[in-house]
């Protein structure tokens, strides 16, 4: 088989959409397939510890602190600490410092506001690039993906793992790309990953809680005979209930969470999954167009017939039998992404081959940091300090609740006649009362005794342990906001936020690769589904700009994809506009040129009233051109103003 040509860029070879693999839906969706359902489902048990620990991990974040159980010391089972304090008669006493750390965290994030920015691999073609970028920008503000982002990111300080997922379907009355945040708690992928990349993940899905009509809507496929056998699938959802008995916003519904049973006794469970699979394949390489497509081994007696019916055109038209150009194939084990549909009892609502440009399933997801197949996050780090400073803060309520507190000593032998105790603790307690007795020979005087609880070292102790949170944290007080001492230099202050900035930097880049690789994605569907010239609108630095774009340009293009800072940051737009100054000070711009590519808040107006006064002056100017050329004997028409008649006159002047 002659070898394709190496030196041939593939990017030159128009894509081949291969209607014998492209994904569609089965004529027959209510088969059954127990054996990927129940892959996926050893892949959830799997994740069992992972979410029990986000779990944890999300409740010392976000709600009890004292939330852990202990076994009980009065009796058989399990409590929690929080009640346990209590049945000691206790307050359960916290000072929540997890929660500050993660909102500096995001803060730190969002002040750095990023953008992608797409070139092409052919720099000649770099205005293709720059289309791309701006569509990238629209999808970015189509799908609020800078919300996202944070929330996602907030997922990733929590929960260790973050995930996307990016499709082209109808939402919004409009057909377009889409980005969705995945809870982690209906996420399952398979464990025999150790690639930090992710690259050796072979099974990846998602569970989904719909309504009945959804499902219906979205796999009977403009069927009604496969709507009704939707509707008995799920049968055993009750059309009557109008009321949820779960409390909304308060319920953790992730706790309990079940891989066959939905959340809610209204909505039908859809387990969606994405397996690897392989199966032997031809691969086909068109010498005449220079394709590359695969094609199913049955096939091979059609590629056969072509090769014979192009050998007799093209020995007819002379060309020799070495130049002919015949389809080259060989066999080879093809590897490929396949979606399921199931329903809990296995039922096939779809299925097919990845429809996808790019090849693989529709999520982006990282696991950070990935050990030995092992997840560490970042929250958990600093849990043992923040219960040890909650322990401290009880430990010291303790000590200041028992402690001797204005207890007053009052002799017996100084107690005056007709009066009992109780009225000399009344008096005492009165802010000006007097109390009268007569002092006796060797007795002491009333006095009053105040314990001081500062000698227990608990102060101390405590200021230990948020010394120690920080630390492990690497969320300085700098990097917090917090206000710095009298007299420190503001370069000063400026290094320790960049020190305490500097332990962050392996977890922004982490989480930097799964921004990549979902705007990727969303690239190759952009160029997959965009499929008619359309003008992108985006609204950058303040004001709209449009930019135009043309599949037939782009769709076969090659690009590369990174993740930069935005041109909408203060710093940025600082810079640029005293760089626009300077050359418009030097005379190598216009006023409208510095105003159009400079972020003046102005601008929009200024340039509005520059192109109004410009037209009145060129319509001015074109009535007195006309009025030049008009004859003299209709110059007594009253066309023109007096005004306007005497510029006519001025200009007339010979100079």
């Amino acid at each position: 088989m002659r070898k394709a040509n190496p030196k041939i860029s593939a990017k030159f070879f128009p894509r081949k959409e291969n209607k014998k693999i492209d994904a569609t839906a089965t004529d027959n969706p209510f088969k059954k397939n127990n054996t990927v359902l129940m892959d996926a489902f050893r892949a959830w048990t799997a994740l069992d510890d992972f979410r029990r620990q986000s779990e944890r991990h999300e409740m010392y974040t976000f709600r009890n602190q004292w939330g852990d159980k202990i076994k009980n010391p009065d009796g058989c089972g399990y409590i929690t600490e929080e009640q346990h304090i209590k049945n000691q008669g206790n307050q359960p006493l916290k000072n929540n410092r997890i929660r500050g750390i993660v909102r500096s965290v995001l803060g730190v994030f969002s002040s750095t506001q990023t953008e992608p920015v797409v070139v092409s691999r052919d720099r000649d073609e770099q205005s293709k690039g720059e289309t791309m970028s701006s569509t990238l920008q629209y999808v970015y503000q189509n799908n609020r993906l800078w919300e996202l982002d944070r929330r996602n990111l907030e997922y990733f300080l929590i929960t260790g793992v973050s995930a996307f997922k990016s499709t082209f379907s109808w939402r919004n009355d409009k057909m377009d790309v889409w980005t969705d945040l995945v809870n982690y708690s209906r996420l399952f992928f398979d464990n025999h990953m150790q690639d930090p990349r992710h690259w050796d993940c072979h099974l990846i899905g998602e569970i989904h809680d719909l309504g009945l009509y959804d499902v219906m809507a979205q796999f009977s496929y403009g069927s009604k005979a496969k709507a009704e056998r939707i509707r008995q699938l799920y049968n055993y959802i009750d059309e009557d209930t109008t009321v949820s008995y779960m409390q909304n916003l308060t319920e953790d519904i992730t706790k309990h969470r079940n891989f066959f049973i939905p959340d809610n006794q209204t909505r039908c469970r859809v387990i969606e999954i994405w397996k690897k699979e392989s199966k032997e394949r031809l691969l086909v390489h068109d010498r005449l167009t220079g394709d590359f497509y695969k094609v199913e081994t049955e096939e091979e007696s059609l590629l056969k017939a072509d090769n014979v019916r192009r050998t007799q055109e093209q020995a007819t038209a002379g060309v020799a039998p070495e130049d002919m150009k015949l389809l080259e194939y060989e066999w080879f084990i093809d590897n490929f992404w396949y979606f399921y549909y199931l329903t809990p009892q296995g039922d096939i609502l779809k299925e097919g081959e990845t429809p996808f440009w790019h090849g693989s399933h529709p999520y982006s997801f990282k696991i950070y940091p990935f050990y030995n197949g092992r997840v560490y996050p970042f929250v958990g780090d600093f849990i043992d300090q923040q219960r040890y400073i909650n322990r401290l803060i009880m430990m010291q309520d303790f000590i200041m609740r028992s402690s001797a507190k204005g207890v007053l000593m009052f002799p017996e032998e100084c107690l005056p006649k007709d009066t009992s105790m109780a009225d000399i603790a009344d008096t005492w307690a009165t802010y000006d009362g007097v109390i009268y007795y007569k002092p006796k020979p060797g007795v002491p005087a009333p006095q009053q005794i105040i314990t001081n609880t500062t000698q227990t070292g608990a102060y101390q102790m405590l200021q230990i342990q948020l010394k120690m949170l920080e630390d492990v944290s690497g969320v300085q007080g700098a990097l917090q906001g917090a206000a710095p001492s009298s007299g420190t230099p503001a370069s000063l202050y400026m290094q320790q936020v960049q020190n305490s900035s500097t332990s962050l930097t392996d977890l922004f880049e982490s989480f930097k690769e799964i921004r990549e690789s979902r705007d990727m994605k969303n690239l190759k569907l952009v160029q997959q589904y965009y499929k008619t010239p359309r003008y992108i609108n985006i609204n950058s630095n303040g004001s709209t700009k449009q930019a135009y774009y043309d599949p037939a340009k782009v769709r076969n293009a090659e690009f590369d994809l990174s993740i930069a800072e935005s041109t909408s940051t203060p710093a940025y737009r600082m810079v640029m506009n005293d760089f626009l100054m300077q050359m418009f000070s030097t005379g190598q711009i216009t006023l409208e040129e510095m105003l159009e590519n400079g972020t003046y808040p102005f601008a929009d107006k200024l340039l509005q009233t520059i192109k109004t006064r410009k037209q009145q002056m060129a319509d001015q100017q074109q009535a007195m051109m006309q009025g030049i050329q008009q004859p003299q004997e209709e110059a007594q028409m009253p066309l023109l103003t007096p005004e306007l008649q005497q510029q006519i006159e001025q200009y007339q002047q010979p100079t």
